[in-house]
């Protein structure tokens, strides 16, 4: 057995990696080495980060030292290499991740788009299947709760006086903001939280302005839905 691993290791260059036996490593460690004093040896093995896999190893004249430094410099040249290694994938991973979430807006929109051109279709397609056919009154009751819910929408003290009100204030903000950036020296790290937070507080009120604003199409799209259906009754 021991032949064939020989055989190997000559073969493909392999060096067997063989851990000293609990005899051989007392009998090291049992004794200093000539030229260490005890004392230093000792401690030493006390501050020994991993016994189980490591042993104090004595650096005798400037050759060991040197040595010593060299490993160390090649073995740190390694770790570097390693890590703007990492540093690449992972600024390939924020472009990968950048392109997807562009990506994922973009059919999000899509969908939207398709949502209100069903939701047309739908209208289109109820309207023509109660073509001839007088307002149920439960439909008659929703045109009534569509038209309070426009007013509602409409009217200059509700939702949009209110948006009105915000927009105008993050203005405010804004301008407030470069002027102080003019007048006074403040830090960077407190103006970007400024920023960040004005700049959150826009998302919120241009996301629900969109919110609003497709509602108010869905509403359009109903009410004239169950006008032409009225109309056709009519006629």
């Amino acid at each position: 057995s021991s032949d064939l691993s020989s055989g190997i290791n000559a073969e493909y260059g392999v060096i067997s990696k063989v851990a000293f036996t609990s005899s051989q490593l007392s009998l090291y460690l049992d004794k200093p080495p000539v030229g260490i004093s005890p004392v230093l040896w000792e401690q030493a093995k006390q501050e020994n980060p991993d016994a189980t896999k490591m042993i104090p190893v004595p650096l005798v004249g400037f050759k060991s030292i040197s040595d010593r430094l060299r490993l160390q410099k090649e073995q740190s040249e390694a770790h570097i290499a390693r890590v703007e290694l990492i540093g690449k994938e992972v600024e390939e991973i924020r472009a990968v991740q950048a392109n997807t979430l562009s990506r994922l807006q973009q059919l999000k929109r899509k969908h939207a788009e398709l949502t209100h051109r069903v939701l047309q279709v739908m209208v289109d397609v109820e309207v023509q299947r109660k073509a001839g056919f007088s307002l149920q009154p439960q439909e008659e009751h929703l045109r009534v709760q569509l038209e309070g819910i426009q007013q509602e929408l409409n009217a200059p003290n509700q939702f949009k006086g209110r948006l009105s009100e915000m927009l105008s204030l993050i203005r405010m903000q804004s301008i407030n903001e470069s002027n102080l950036s003019s007048a006074t020296s403040v830090e960077s790290d407190v103006l970007s939280g400024v920023h960040s937070h004005l700049s959150r507080q826009q998302d919120g009120i241009s996301h629900l302005l969109n919110i609003i604003r497709d509602d108010m199409e869905y509403l359009t799209i109903i009410k004239q839905g169950l006008t032409d259906k009225q109309a056709a009754v009519v006629v």
